[in-house]
């Protein structure tokens, strides 16, 4: 009996002594889950952040954000920023300067807002756009490249311009004719043989001079390639500003010859004198080389008229007067060749009819020339 006893003593006190241990392998496997996961929460937190950055970093370096900061600076219509970053600017004549291409650009930026897309072809390595308006009217292609020099996270690449292509068209030209003689001024620069269409067209009217002095052919000038509409003057052989006239149904400048010079009171008497004479001469009412004097020696227009056999079949009439002289029209091509329409009229008293006289009226265009200072018929067009 005291032998039993003894032993559940000893197996009571075995089970008190494995209660009072601690179980090193679950406190170890406790802690090694803890670390576990908050390694794996601080893992991640990381990874989540790393992602973030990543995204945030791979959208920041695609190169659609360099176009919407161009397409701004088109709706901000920052004329200095198109014109500084264009890859070559638009060629200028030496009758506008910079300032009118400019003025034009802000002419097309005017009024209009910008968006922008890819062309059709833009790749990865080489991305490019057009900027165009909202209507779809492009006036810009941009071409991006890699910017090396700077190193973006993650081995991302960064992009500058490459090409930037504003696309300008100078679409004003301008036509002049004039005298050859005359300087013609495209916004106050003098045209030369370099603007010339063409030869020199001599002057058909040239024969009614003709041997006497020559009349000025007509110069055909151009000019292309200007940004604006441009302002034409032109300048007669005196040096005196002329009209310049803008003829719309041709798109051409006319300049004409000048109708007013220092001589022209007294030329004006000189041929109303001559068509006053030349009237009655015909008419039988004056002497037969009443019109020697208005004429050079051995004048053809002289001869002609002379040879008019008309003149010895001229109705007989009573007495002849003068009445009504008038010069209608006066065209002045140099120093010695001056054109005027002289109108006189005869009041002829006929053997028959009223007693009131027969009007007949004269209308002579005489091409005057001077010959050693004086003024004399060149020759008369009919």
């Amino acid at each position: 009996m005291k032998s039993s006893g003894t032993s559940e003593q000893k197996e009571k006190n075995s089970k008190k002594n494995t209660k009072g241990k601690i179980n090193f392998f679950l406190v170890f496997l406790i802690c090694w889950l803890i670390v576990v996961t908050g390694f794996i929460a601080w893992f991640l937190l990381r990874f989540n952040d790393f992602a973030a950055d990543y995204e945030a970093q791979y959208q920041a370096s695609l190169p659609y954000h360099m176009a919407d900061d161009i397409t701004a600076r088109f709706n901000e219509h920052d004329v200095d920023y198109i014109w500084s970053n264009m890859s070559s600017k638009p060629s200028v004549t030496v009758y506008e300067d910079e300032s009118v291409v400019k003025e034009y650009v802000a002419s097309l930026l005017e009024g209009k807002s910008f968006i922008y897309s890819e062309t059709e072809n833009s790749r990865e390595d080489a991305p490019e756009y057009y900027i165009k308006t909202d209507e779809g009217l492009v006036v810009a292609r941009v071409t991006l490249t890699e910017d090396k020099s700077q190193n973006l996270p993650f081995g991302f690449k960064a992009w500058m311009g490459k090409t930037f292509e504003f696309y300008t068209a100078a679409s004003f030209h301008v036509n002049v004719t004039a005298p050859e003689t005359y300087k013609v001024f495209v916004n106050g620069i003098e045209l030369n043989a370099s603007n010339l269409t063409g030869e020199i067209e001599p002057s058909e009217l040239d024969q009614y001079v003709d041997p006497y002095a020559t009349i000025p052919g007509t110069a055909n000038y151009q000019v292309k390639g200007l940004y604006k509409k441009a302002k034409v003057t032109a300048m007669d052989y005196l040096g005196n500003e002329c009209d310049c006239v803008y003829d719309e149904k041709t798109d051409s400048y006319k300049v004409g010859f000048i109708k007013d010079f220092e001589e022209e009171e007294a030329l004006s008497e000189f041929a109303i004198s001559f068509a006053s004479d030349f009237a009655n001469y015909i008419s039988q009412d004056a002497g037969a080389y009443a019109l020697d004097k208005y004429f050079p020696s051995g004048s053809k227009a002289l001869s002609y008229i002379k040879r008019n056999s008309s003149r010895d079949l001229y109705t007989k009439h009573g007495s002849v007067s003068i009445h009504n002289e008038e010069i209608k029209d006066c065209i002045v091509f140099s120093d010695d060749v001056v054109y005027m329409e002289v109108y006189v009229e005869q009041w002829m008293q006929m053997y028959w009819g009223s007693s009131e006289p027969e009007i007949i009226p004269t209308d002579a265009h005489v091409y005057f020339v001077k010959i050693d200072g004086k003024w004399l018929v060149g020759g008369i067009q009919y």
